[in-house]
């Protein structure tokens, strides 16, 4: 087995049986699969997912997102997906909108590791709106947001990869892993769908628009270069815009 399948769950024992689990039942992977949960709901989710290996981790975003990282060998080629995907689109640019939904994931995450070791980077994403009109073929490989709903990475070790952020954790990832590497690969042609910010249970339990807003602004003041502030979305949360503003002259 090439990569493994790793979800970090939180109160949604029945919505990870019902979605993300049926997705990866339909394209028969749910071999690969490791569940991450805290230890007071261990036996709960052995009930209703017996069907997958369920290891019991720490509570909080951050501690167990640590905790996955030390739990598997450096190395690693993991994916990491959230518990409340109830679909995959793929860029079709001869359907009227632009999407269909997407078959072969194996097959596609086969390949976007390849690519992913021959770029020389660690991270992979895909695009983080599910929506044709704005996909299209190909990837990047510059500084781009790789959402963490389902995201690919070869495994860089907790020296290396330590979250120190309930929220906006995965914008800390792309900026960790883009300064060490250089650059990380963002596929453009398929997406998620799933309810960002309303789905019960998961980070819902805890997130707070003032801790949101915290986080983006220690990430922006962590990474001035890198990050700027983004108060406009309509999600009523704080998001960040990212663009290396490093190698940026202005003219005299």
């Amino acid at each position: 087995m090439s990569w493994v399948i790793a979800i970090p769950s939180f109160r949604r024992s029945v919505t990870l049986h019902d979605k993300t689990l049926r997705l990866l039942n339909r394209e028969g992977l749910l071999n690969r699969v490791t569940v991450f949960v805290v230890p007071e709901e261990e036996e709960e989710y052995k009930v209703i997912v017996p069907y997958v290996k369920v290891v019991v981790g720490v509570e909080g975003m951050a501690n167990q997102r640590n905790f996955m990282t030390s739990y598997y060998p450096v190395g690693t080629k993991i994916l990491y997906m959230d518990d409340d995907i109830k679909g995959m689109i793929e860029y079709d640019d001869e359907s009227d909108r632009r999407e269909k939904p997407l078959v072969g994931l194996k097959e596609k995450v086969d390949k976007w590791f390849e690519i992913l070791s021959a770029s020389g980077f660690r991270l992979f994403g895909i695009y983080p709106v599910a929506n044709g009109y704005f996909m299209k073929k190909g990837f990047t490989m510059d500084l781009r947001y790789i959402i963490g709903s389902f995201y690919g990475i070869i495994n860089p070790g907790i020296d290396e990869l330590e979250i120190t952020l309930d929220d906006k954790e995965d914008y800390l990832r792309t900026l960790l892993m883009y300064i060490y590497d250089g650059g990380v690969v963002r596929f453009t042609d398929v997406s998620v769908v799933t309810a960002y910010y309303y789905e019960k249970g998961g980070m819902q339990v805890k997130r707070t628009e003032g801790r949101v807003l915290a986080s983006a602004k220690s990430l922006v003041r962590d990474f001035p270069d890198l990050c700027t502030l983004n108060l406009t979305k309509k999600s009523g949360y704080a998001e960040i815009r990212l663009k290396d503003r490093r190698w940026t002259f202005q003219e005299s």
